[in-house]
């Protein structure tokens, strides 16, 4: 580059969230992880095959990672952000809030174990 100049360094943010936690990773443009966090996600077992999670909470363990692994970086730097997710479902209301889907009426996300029914 001429007259010093170097070459800003871009970044791709990558958000997993799994069954025990949320997952971020950091990414160069070469492909190089440049940085990595993990939180932890409660879970519930109120019945046999049948899970529930907080969507709060995991929406909590998502910006927590995601601040971790981006802290230092200016914002210009990221050009892009993918997310994944294992099998959740979230009910909202027309403002978008979560609503119950449990017998309990708490707002949770509600997560099926699908394995035993697969042949």
């Amino acid at each position: 580059m001429a007259n010093g100049e170097q070459k800003q360094m871009n970044y791709y943010v990558g958000i997993d969230v799994g069954t025990g936690s949320a997952r971020a990773a950091l990414v160069s443009q070469q492909g190089t992880l440049a940085a990595y966090a993990e939180h932890p996600i409660q879970k519930w077992a109120p019945q046999l095959d049948h899970h529930e999670q907080s969507s709060d909470d995991i929406w909590a363990a998502c910006c927590i990672v995601t601040k971790k692994v981006v802290q230092g970086i200016d914002a210009n730097q990221i050009r892009g952000l993918g997310f994944d997710a294992t099998c959740s479902l979230v009910v909202l209301d027309k403002q978008f809030r979560p609503l119950p889907v449990n017998q309990e009426g708490r707002v949770m996300i509600i997560g099926q174990r699908w394995e035993p029914f697969l042949l």
